[in-house]
């Protein structure tokens, strides 16, 4: 059974995913009325349990799914990982607000010897396939993802954790650390160019960086989250102004069918089903790979350079 501690991406996002693959679901007593807001979680309510409280959830689960602020979740995961009966954990990114803190919780993991898996997800869809062959293509010398859209907080004035640098949020640490990671599985290491632009340096809201790796493209990366225009596109050999196009489609998780999507479900559902059937699987190197994506998101906070942009 699995305890979900977050009554957002945690409740519409991972609850129907975990019980797709047969999982129970125990939820704090706090979530019932979130959950029953949500009609397309209805058909789920027979399947969930509830508890009093969040320290309740955790002692009838031997699983854990953790979408909580990063803040909130450097502080659940040592409470997590002291709990015997819990064996495994599905942790939502960024594991921390800052880097340094992300290497203790994820030296904290490794240490426990309990099963984890990071949110990473880029890896799972069917572009990042494509694009894992394109670096393996001798010929390719540049390849260039651009990520425009409007985020939930601009579209709303919201003024949330996920704005804010400080929290774990904006355009690097919220959204840029997808790529950060699918970037550091595929063997990149070096950041040679990085720069955030909004308002102040507390609210990246645009990111330019460039990363490089033994033999592989250079890759550019540019995400806007206060974008007029929504387009995820990856571009081959921009440098060299042939402007053939790998992918062009409207968001990272776009699908043209979707079978939790067609009955109202997020469509992300069907990648974190994904990502939790993996916690039974032998993935060799996975936990290099979250260290290395550490590594490779310190160098690209180490490197960035700021410039002021004007709000739009």
């Amino acid at each position: 059974m699995f305890a979900i501690l977050g009554s957002g991406f945690g409740l519409y996002g991972y609850l129907p995913a975990l019980i797709n693959l047969g999982e129970r679901v125990v939820l704090p007593e706090r979530y019932r009325d979130r959950f029953n807001s949500r009609p397309e979680l209805a058909p789920f309510a027979s399947q969930v349990q509830w508890s009093l409280t969040e320290e309740e959830a955790l002692a009838r689960a031997d699983g854990v799914v953790l979408a909580l602020r990063p803040s909130d979740q450097y502080e659940w995961v040592p409470r997590c990982l002291a709990r015997s009966e819990i064996s495994r954990l599905i942790l939502e990114k960024p594991l921390a607000p800052a880097p340094d803190g992300a290497a203790f919780v994820l030296d904290k993991l490794i240490g426990s010897g309990k099963a984890f898996r990071i949110g990473y997800t880029f890896r799972y869809t069917d572009w990042a396939l494509k694009l894992r062959g394109l670096v393996e293509t001798k010929g390719v010398a540049t390849f260039a993802i651009h990520w425009n859209f409007l985020a939930h907080h601009f579209r709303h004035d919201l003024y949330n954790w996920k704005r804010s640098t400080a929290q774990g949020g904006g355009a690097i640490r919220f959204y840029g650390i997808q790529v950060i990671a699918l970037l550091a599985e595929l063997g990149y290491r070096e950041v040679t160019f990085s720069t955030g632009f909004g308002a102040e340096v507390e609210e990246i809201e645009r990111w330019r960086a460039t990363f490089t790796g033994n033999d592989l493209p250079i890759c550019h990366v540019g995400i806007d989250t206060r974008s007029v225009s929504t387009e995820f596109r990856i571009g081959i050999d921009v440098d060299k102004g042939l402007g053939q196009d790998l992918v062009v489609q409207k968001d990272p998780f776009d699908s043209s069918y979707d079978e939790f999507a067609l009955k109202g479900l997020d469509q992300r559902v069907d990648i974190l089903t994904q990502l939790g059937q993996s916690l039974g699987q032998a993935e060799t190197n996975i936990y290099d790979w979250y260290g290395a994506t550490v590594v490779l998101w310190r160098a690209v906070e180490s490197k960035l350079q700021f410039k002021p942009a004007a709000v739009k």
